[in-house]
């Protein structure tokens, strides 16, 4: 199957990167939000995004020009019927994603293919809600969209090997690194990044050094780009709080609980980047 169109339900940072992405590289793209605000904070963000991309060379001007053609955004989910890829990209919450993929199940046609961008609910639970299990898969960006390389594509137990087939195929067009991935929550890049993230922050709490030590131990140790509290800023404090807290609900094992440091920022609002305050503070 060739994708040639492709519906983005969910357009904040991961979903808004996945419609810039698509659209940048030539697919008739359409992102779904929920109301006009976020629509508007979408089309800020694609459009940042794209000006980002031609920044650095990634494209040129005309391409961020075509991109914009190429793309559009909605609050009528009804607009994903013709799509031959609807992706999912809500924020985790297990009842919201099935309740959402049951009625994308419903508004499209037969042969679309259906991907959730999920980062840790175990697949099979949001696949169970579509009447075509088969050809639902999983396909996990990384934050920032346009630049991280790496997809996780996840097949369920039941997911057809075409299915996998053209979503890898589809990752590779986009410019990405796919790599195949079986259903477990966490999939392979949250199953081993969550608890480093957890181990720095609790390794905080104790006392055992201040954050900018620990940051260091890793960047100049380990030649890493960022630290766990940067890397955690910029992946969102309540996305690392929700993944955590998803991983732990599923497999109860300790490492996986988020520590109470974490639970307090996200309660004050302190949610990295995006909102200028997280372990660190940020200027615009």
């Amino acid at each position: 199957m060739n994708i040639k169109k492709i519906a983005v339900v969910g357009c904040g940072t991961m979903g808004g990167g996945i419609v810039q992405l698509a659209a940048q590289n030539g697919l008739e793209a359409i992102g779904i939000e929920a109301d006009q605000a976020g629509i508007d904070a979408a089309h800020r963000r694609i459009a940042a995004g794209l000006a980002a991309s031609a920044a650095r060379g990634k494209i040129t001007a005309e391409q961020a020009e075509q991109a914009r053609t190429c793309s559009t955004l909605t609050t009528d989910l009804a607009e994903i019927a013709q799509a031959d890829l609807v992706v999912e990209a809500v924020y985790e919450d297990v009842e919201l994603k099935r309740r959402l993929l049951g009625e994308i199940d419903r508004l499209v046609g037969p042969d679309t293919l259906i991907a959730s961008n999920t980062s840790t609910i175990p697949l099979v639970v949001l696949a169970a809600a579509t009447s075509r299990p088969e050809q639902v898969v999983g396909l996990h960006f990384f934050n920032p969209v346009p630049a991280m390389r790496l997809v996780e594509v996840i097949r369920t137990p039941v997911t057809e090997q075409e299915c996998v087939n053209t979503v890898t195929e589809l990752a590779t067009r986009l410019g990405k690194a796919p790599v195949v991935i079986n259903d477990v929550p966490g999939f392979v890049g949250n199953l081993l990044i969550v608890p480093y993230l957890l181990d720095a922050i609790r390794a905080f709490e104790r006392g055992v050094a201040d954050m900018e030590s620990i940051d260091s131990v890793i960047t100049l140790g380990f030649n890493h780009k960022m630290g766990p509290f940067r890397l955690s800023d910029l992946i969102g404090l309540d996305i690392v709080h929700d993944m955590a807290a998803s991983m732990y609900e599923e497999y109860k094992d300790p490492r996986y609980f988020p520590p109470p440091l974490l639970k307090q920022y996200v309660r004050l609002g302190w949610l990295g980047r995006k909102t200028g305050r997280g372990f660190y503070t940020y200027g615009d």
